[in-house]
């Protein structure tokens, strides 16, 4: 993976795994649920590693039923190894899969 590029999430993960086997739907409805399991898994691990003061703003944040640009300002402030920790998920589904195979 090319990290220099700047790609979507979804754009890697069609990079990185081989949906020639899979309609254009269900690609799609693939790569969005790959997508969300690695943001989850990512701010989780993130808010684990940000400690209790972070995840105390993070509860405040979702109290108030924060939008995408709320929600882009907090990672970016508050969790500035987000990114990293992204792409060692992908890195680790890669390495799932690869073993899988």
């Amino acid at each position: 993976m090319d990290t220099k590029q700047n790609l979507t999430l979804d754009e890697v993960i069609a990079e990185s795994f081989d949906f020639s086997e899979y309609s254009d739907e269900e690609k799609k409805t693939i790569i969005d649920e790959t997508s969300g399991m690695i943001m989850e898994t990512s701010l989780l691990r993130s808010l684990n590693d940000g400690g209790t003061e972070v995840q105390e703003k993070f509860n405040d944040l979702i109290d108030g039923e924060p939008d995408d640009e709320a929600m882009s300002k907090f990672i970016s402030e508050n969790l500035p190894n987000f990114s990293d920790v992204v792409i060692e998920e992908i890195k680790l589904l890669k390495e799932t899969a690869k073993n899988e195979e």
